[in-house]
């Protein structure tokens, strides 16, 4: 399984119990116009402007067309660069009808390519604005790559900083085969709504909260890339290691830390004093009827108490694994759990 469908199954996983997100509306106009409108504007200004085209009942390509652009550019006030955008909307609502006098059925049959670069020819009508038509209004198999998807790819390392957003699409096309459940665009569609959802509840753009997300485990080694340290919620060891390069490895130049060993994350130390996440001397001593997940977990968990999210991280397993272990640990006296959420070893 690729590493963008296992993130696609844990989010759909984690959202599954969760309030239903609010979808782009089935009415294949409306998305069109909210796609235009949308550019550089805020959702509630668009939901605005779309209950007074209802209101005025012109969600409609030919009452578009017959606005001026002042009367339109007017309407649209809301969203900002209301003279552009009123241009825009009437060179895309006159390009439908002159192709197929404004049957969208029609319209979304043709050529996926042919249709792509007709609306790319609009002026002020980008990548992202042509993805979004073709996805949510004609339902075509076509990754709509926004600021949500790039920020969490290159968190994870799963794309370079440097990608573009044809460079990430075609990835995600790869990955993400439109024939998987679910099917076609409906796949790409909840994709996409669930990296804006987790954008929303933990990726945030400056103060992401990386330990309670549930795309923790996949963070490459040392955390999300592009991060500050800010990000890492306090240790409690004693006394806080120095820190130095990318967040959450110490700084093996001082006193009482070393490197993890060779092969391995974990590193024996010669005296108790261990950055969270690597094993202390007592490795040595754990009792031989471990198995391989049961030992590195133990290996994870110091003598202080510990968040059990920063086990999670430290042993890159799944959070419900994690805890499903330490209750077997608890069972066979090999670590205690503490205030909830806290664990350490006895």
């Amino acid at each position: 399984m690729s590493i963008l469908r296992q993130i696609f199954e844990t989010l759909r996983e984690y959202y599954a119990a969760k309030p239903d997100y609010p979808r782009w509306s089935p009415n294949p106009i409306e998305v069109i116009v909210s796609a235009v409108l949308l550019q550089g504007s805020a959702w509630k200004s668009v939901e605005k402007v779309l209950n007074e085209f209802r209101t005025k009942e012109l969600l409609d390509f030919d009452k578009i067309v017959q606005q001026t652009d002042e009367q339109l550019a007017e309407i649209i006030r809301p969203v900002g660069f209301q003279t552009k955008k009123a241009q825009r909307l009437r060179a895309v609502a006159r390009h439908i009808l002159e192709r197929c006098g404004g049957d969208l059925d029609r319209y979304f049959v043709r050529d996926v390519d042919a249709i792509r670069r007709e609306l790319l020819s609009i002026s002020g009508i980008g990548h992202g604005t042509a993805d979004n038509i073709l996805l949510y209004a004609g339902q075509v198999s076509i990754y709509m790559v926004d600021t949500f998807t790039c920020r969490v790819l290159m968190r994870h390392g799963i794309v370079s900083q440097h990608a573009n957003e044809s460079q990430i699409q075609d990835l995600i096309h790869q990955e993400l085969t439109p024939d998987e459940e679910p099917y076609g665009a409906k796949l790409f569609q909840k994709m996409q709504e669930y990296l804006v959802r987790l954008c929303r509840d933990f990726c945030d753009k400056s103060r992401p909260d990386c330990f309670r997300c549930p795309l923790n485990i996949y963070l490459p080694e040392g955390g999300a890339l592009g991060l500050l340290e800010k990000s890492v919620p306090p240790r409690r060891t004693t006394p806080t290691p120095p820190r130095e390069g990318n967040y959450g490895r110490p700084s093996y130049g001082e006193k009482n830390y070393s490197p993890p060993a060779e092969g391995g994350h974990f590193a024996k130390q010669d005296d108790g004093v261990v950055p969270h996440g690597y094993a202390t001397k007592k490795t040595a001593e754990l009792p031989p009827d471990l198995n391989d997940t049961e030992r590195r977990i133990v290996e994870a968990i110091g003598t202080e108490p510990i968040p059990i999210d920063t086990v999670v991280l430290a042993v890159q397993l799944p959070v419900h694994i994690v805890r499903a272990t330490i209750v077997v640990l608890q069972m066979k006296k090999l670590v205690c759990q503490v205030e909830g959420n806290q664990v350490r070893r006895s």
